[in-house]
């Protein structure tokens, strides 16, 4: 995983722990200042296991937030674990 892509990950989670309730993806991709398609894409490959999810049926909007027992510490571990299968992968 690249160095640039988890940092956009911690600005995201960032941004989600400072939100006490649901939060607009294009809300968290101006705080977090990177593109929304980005922020959804990262969201939907990296944590999304970490999140509750609602989504407005006549339009494709979604809003999230982080789920009760899950913070920076849980998320970065899961990474960092991610990464390690990743790497091991190539090698074999």
């Amino acid at each position: 995983m690249r160095k640039d892509t988890i940092k956009n990950i911690i600005k995201i989670v960032k941004c989600l722990e400072a939100e006490e309730g649901w939060t607009w993806i294009r809300d968290i991709a101006r705080k977090s200042g990177i593109h929304h398609k980005t922020v959804s894409r990262l969201i939907d490959r990296h944590i999304h296991m970490f999140l509750e999810t609602q989504e407005m049926e006549p339009f494709k909007l979604r809003m999230v937030r982080l789920k009760q027992d899950a913070d920076m510490n849980n998320i970065l571990r899961y990474l960092a674990v991610k990464n390690k299968i990743e790497n091991a992968r190539k090698l074999a």
